[in-house]
């Protein structure tokens, strides 16, 4: 718990503060970064020890990021490379051919989970000031952390123990409060006159609610390889994709109903 609570209150001051003050090519570079490390995670679990797929989804998928930040309106490249590149890296080592279409399959799913809703989150940083970027992962950190001490605290009615047997119904209602309540007090303080808190409130509990479901969608997922962290780099937290989860779930959300506030 120390250890966890020691890594958020040292790494979210840091990563608010870049995509607030920094220059857009740092911003980029984040998120570039963490679509790298969650498509390495999710290919490490799904594909052991095939380095070949592994390295070629990182590349291609860093490589989308780069393409929907610098020419967001090209559509063609993006698919071209998605589409195209997995295929000929399981050509290049076929064998055995009796997995090559779920090798090819995972990587176009690594587009499809975790390229395409960060691109979402790019887009929501190209606001002046970027605060659309920071509220939506202002409003699912919140949920996560309300959600595992309201969990601590009251849980005593388990919420889908097959997927998730430590998660429960207080627990969820907690988190949603948490998304709820500080989505509102965001757009108070920051958006005054603009996003009333009442929408902002309403973003916070769908949002919140998604980012819920991406939670039970990565420890699905999870089980199903037969571990128990995504990864290591984030001390207390697990991998990359345990913490991002559920903004990748909620990023698409948040876009859609803030765009026709800021004409996105």
């Amino acid at each position: 718990m120390l250890t966890r609570l020691a890594t958020g209150l040292l790494l979210a001051p840091l990563l608010v503060l870049l995509l607030v003050e920094g220059p857009a090519w740092a911003v980029v570079t984040v998120f570039v970064a963490a679509s790298g490390m969650c498509v390495h995670e999710l290919l490490a679990m799904a594909m052991p020890g095939r380095r070949l797929e592994r390295v070629v989804g990182v590349a291609t998928m860093a490589a989308l990021q780069l393409v929907s930040w610098f020419y967001p309106e090209d559509l063609a490249l993006p698919l071209v490379l998605a589409m195209a590149v997995p295929g000929f890296a399981v050509l290049a080592r076929p064998l055995p051919i009796e997995t090559a279409l779920m090798r090819i399959a995972t990587v176009w799913a690594a587009w499809l989970y975790v390229v395409l809703p960060l691109s979402f989150g790019l887009e929501l940083a190209r606001e002046p000031g970027r605060l659309p970027v920071v509220f939506a992962l202002s409003l699912v950190f919140a949920g996560d952390t309300f959600a595992y001490f309201a969990g601590r605290a009251l849980g005593r009615h388990k919420l889908y123990p097959v997927v998730s047997p430590k998660k429960t119904v207080e627990g969820a209602i907690g988190g949603l409060l948490g998304s709820v309540g500080v989505a509102a007090g965001f757009a108070v303080i920051f958006w005054p006159g603009r996003v009333s808190p009442v929408y902002a409130g309403l973003i916070g509990l769908v949002g919140g609610a998604v980012a819920q479901m991406g939670d039970f969608v990565e420890s699905l997922i999870k089980r199903s390889c037969g571990v128990k962290d995504s990864g290591t780099i984030l001390p207390g937290h697990g991998g990359m994709l345990d913490r991002l989860d559920g903004v990748l779930f909620a990023f698409p959300v948040v876009f859609a109903f803030l765009r026709p506030v800021f004409r996105m």
